[in-house]
């Protein structure tokens, strides 16, 4: 085992839970610094995996991943039929997933900001190599 890592392990190990009453008190007093879970956010992320787990939902949010799409050209790169594909954008839209704008007669859907940060931090576009 390489020291450092064994040293490393070890002061972890140490430092949490301490039996020794003043290394607890400073080892609790810590915790309660650190930044508390804002149940609201945990909840906002919760609601989207749900409308995510959706299969043409999550195609549609590879693609917007790239660039913004109109309905048409996302029905045509899916193959599904264009009322199933407005159903599923209007859907991720009434949660925040996703905004659209309108562009000469169309309208053009994109990822929100915050929820393009979070995917594009996963490569979900590399094959599976076997």
């Amino acid at each position: 085992m390489n020291a450092y890592i064994g040293f490393s392990f070890l002061f972890n190990i140490m430092k949490c839970c301490p039996a020794d009453k003043d290394l607890k008190e400073e080892w609790e007093h810590e915790l309660e610094n650190e930044a508390s879970i804002d149940e609201k956010e945990i909840n906002k992320l919760c609601n989207m995996f749900k409308v995510l787990s959706n299969p043409i939902r999550l195609k549609i949010v590879f693609h917007l991943l790239k660039q913004d799409y109109c309905v048409g050209a996302l029905v045509y790169v899916l193959g599904e039929k264009q009322n199933l594909v407005s159903h599923h954008l209007a859907i991720m839209k009434e949660n925040g997933i996703v905004d659209s704008y309108k562009s000469s007669r169309y309208t053009f859907y994109r990822l929100r900001s915050e929820v393009h940060l979070m995917l594009s931090s996963r490569d979900i576009t590399k094959k599976n190599e076997n």
